[in-house]
């Protein structure tokens, strides 16, 4: 299906300049292709665009003093494979070397603590895909929703203790306990459709299957609703902005919905 996603980023640059990464482009995989796109900075100035490993597309801009704002929008085709049945439990030393960092613990995600209470809360099927939905429904039913709760600086021990948190949050506690597992999981930041409110999304990726698998702890957003821009080990590694330089950062607007075409002009017809 198509889905268009757009944000609008504005900063005051207070330093005599400062310099920009941006992760809010869409990226481009086999699961999600762009069909249109319109990257606009205001004032206009040099922009770059790079790819990283991770299929990450990666603006950079540089801005003077004053006021600066970047303005993103695109179409995507998002095709997301279904879930297989049934995913057994697998051999993880043999899972290829880049995806078995995955397993690890990260900054926000201390999987090594969580073990016991992993394998007591999860443990008790081998089907893989069962386990991430397990957690999945868990974090959904254990945390509360508290948008005033964290300041960004929160790990998954914390909010395992404070059972509060945001959607950055959830994610963090459900790679940690795939990771618990034994399971590869990465963050994932990006757009949703029917967020409320409308906001860029955190879920998180699990290794099922010979592939990576969409989740969304939050909110339950299928995976097919969802346009991913950064990926990452936690959010640490994943930030949708990197600034270096003195800026006063402004409200963001992000937008994400169905594409519907536009309706055709019945137009008049002469005999």
């Amino acid at each position: 299906m198509k889905i268009a996603v757009g944000c609008s980023l504005r900063y005051q640059v207070v330093a005599p300049s400062a310099s920009f990464t941006f992760n809010v482009l869409v990226n481009t995989d086999p699961q999600q292709q762009i069909v249109t796109e319109s990257i606009r900075t205001t004032p206009e100035v040099m922009t770059e665009i790079a790819t990283t490993s991770k299929g990450e597309r990666v603006l950079r801009a540089d801005a003077r003093t004053g006021p600066f704002e970047l303005a993103y929008a695109a179409v995507v085709e998002v095709d997301r494979p279904a879930m297989p049945a049934l995913v057994p439990a697998d051999q993880p030393g043999r899972l290829p070397l880049n995806i078995l960092t995955y397993t690890l613990p990260s900054r926000y995600c201390e999987s090594d603590r969580f073990g016991p209470h992993a394998w007591e809360l999860f443990g008790k099927t081998d089907d893989r895909a069962e386990q991430v939905r397990a957690i999945c429904k868990w974090v959904s039913e254990n945390i509360e929703y508290a948008p005033n709760s964290t300041d960004g600086k929160t790990s998954a021990w914390d909010v395992w203790q404070t059972r509060k948190g945001v959607c950055r949050d959830y994610t963090h506690v459900s790679i940690a306990l795939c990771r618990a597992l034994s399971i590869p999981a990465r963050y994932v930041g990006g757009y949703a459709v029917g967020l409320e409110p409308m906001n860029f999304h955190a879920c998180f990726e699990a290794y099922l299957g010979g592939g990576w698998r969409l989740f969304d702890p939050t909110d339950g957003i299928a995976p097919g609703l969802i346009v991913a821009a950064t990926r990452g080990r936690d959010a640490a590694s994943a930030g949708l902005t990197t600034i270096f330089g003195r800026v006063v950062a402004e409200p963001v607007a992000v937008q994400c919905a169905l594409e519907t075409p536009a309706p055709q002009s019945a137009g008049i017809r002469i005999e």
